[in-house]
């Protein structure tokens, strides 16, 4: 009995000075540099969101109207998605500013994703959805300029 307990006691000695080792014997090795990041400014204002998809519609529509379809997945979809998503997750019914009228930029920036989508797999809809993405982009330049039919109070919302 005295002869295993003095094995247990051995036993858990060498594994902690072990792990005491491992954690202290760093100190000539190279240590890894960390690089530390600003983490992204997060808003839950449509506003800012509208303005983003706007520019981005802007900037990219080109591409789609010109068909440049080697372009479109990394130029036009990838970013799309991307903002499309952060609109989704950041901006909710819930929170102090919801989205109103501006709720149509992001149908715009949908509309523009599907349709670049469309023209690359070629398919027989692609006027159909040009059409619905000028349509949805009209309504976002209402937004855009009409800034009072934008954002909405939640307290004010049926008064």
């Amino acid at each position: 009995m005295q002869r295993l307990k003095m094995r247990g006691i051995l036993i858990v000695s060498l594994l902690s000075s072990t792990v005491l080792l491992q954690a202290c014997g760093n100190d000539g090795a190279e240590q890894a540099q960390v690089e530390i990041k600003a983490a992204p400014k997060l808003t839950n204002d449509a506003t800012e969101y509208a303005a983003k998809a706007w520019a981005f519609i802007n900037e990219v529509d080109p591409i789609v109207y010109a068909k440049q379809v080697d372009q479109m997945e990394e130029k036009v979809r990838v970013p799309a998605r991307k903002l499309s998503t952060e609109w989704r997750i950041n901006v909710k019914m819930t929170d102090s500013v919801t989205e109103g009228k501006y709720a149509l930029c992001r149908k715009a920036l949908t509309s523009l994703e599907i349709w670049a989508r469309e023209s690359i797999d070629q398919s027989s809809t692609v006027a159909q959805k040009q059409a619905d993405y000028e349509r949805d982009k009209n309504q976002c330049k209402g937004a855009i300029e009409n800034p009072e039919l934008g954002n909405t109070d939640p307290k004010k919302v049926g008064v």
